[in-house]
């Protein structure tokens, strides 16, 4: 597999050199599937256990990081950065005040060491250009049934990709499954989003759709009110 370089139109770029160059990923791999391939791999530890580990290396690197430490891990670094200005040199520090612009966030940089490994391996093809506007479907998940591609009523599905966000208020604008044995044109349209963001939207199936398999279509609206929409190239099985 390759990664694929896209250009897209720069508006602050030199008139000879309008384009900047956009990696596109083709798969997004969730923190299952990455545990998954650990467990299979060369090791000897179970799924059990590497969760257990991933989840005592979440807690302690939180635990030092509120103690105000710079943390190096075996996957790179961690460290609380501070941002804001101050009106005079005994000014409180005041992150998250209103009338102030002192800010706390947590940076990590990824180890060179692994970024030369992969950067050394990784391939590259350039595609034509891209429709920049609609929404792209980069994975589809469900919490609730652990298994790709399926789900039950009621489960939430849990999309990743690009400008996936969405107004709810809006019935033509939505997640929708459209039957693929069914009567031909049937679909359901989920109504429920507990998570509504660009690069992530999760939606609630509803709670008395039919067992079968679904075809997934993200539909939205531009900036401008033309209809656009995204289907994901996987099938989801809906099972009773």
């Amino acid at each position: 597999m390759a990664l694929t370089i896209l250009a897209e139109r720069n508006t602050f770029g030199t008139s000879d050199r309008p384009y900047y160059a956009r990696a596109s990923w083709g798969t997004a791999v969730d923190v299952e599937r990455f545990i998954d391939r650990m467990a299979e791999g060369r090791t000897t530890l179970s799924k059990t256990d590497i969760v257990a580990v991933f989840q005592l290396a979440r807690e302690e690197l939180a635990a030092l990081l509120s103690e105000g430490c710079s943390v190096r891990t075996p996957l790179g670094s961690a460290m609380p950065r501070a941002s804001g200005t101050f009106a005079a040199l005994d000014e409180p520090f005041l992150p998250g005040a209103k009338d102030g612009d002192h800010r706390l966030r947590i940076d990590f940089y990824i180890d060179p060491a692994i970024e030369r490994q992969a950067i050394a391996k990784l391939r590259c093809k350039r595609a034509p250009a891209e429709d920049c506007v609609s929404p792209r479907i980069l994975a589809v998940s469900s919490p609730q049934s652990g298994r790709a591609g399926a789900a039950s009523p009621g489960d939430i599905l849990v999309l990743t990709g690009l400008r996936l966000k969405i107004d709810p208020s809006d019935e033509s604008q939505g997640l929708f499954l459209l039957a693929t044995g069914g009567a031909p044109g049937a679909e359901r349209r989920c109504s429920v989003y507990p998570e509504n963001r660009p690069a992530r939207l999760m939606a609630l199936l509803p709670g008395d759709i039919a067992s079968g398999d679904y075809k997934l279509v993200l539909r939205s609206r531009s900036r401008r009110g033309r209809k656009i929409e995204a289907q994901w190239n996987g099938r989801m099985s809906i099972d009773g």
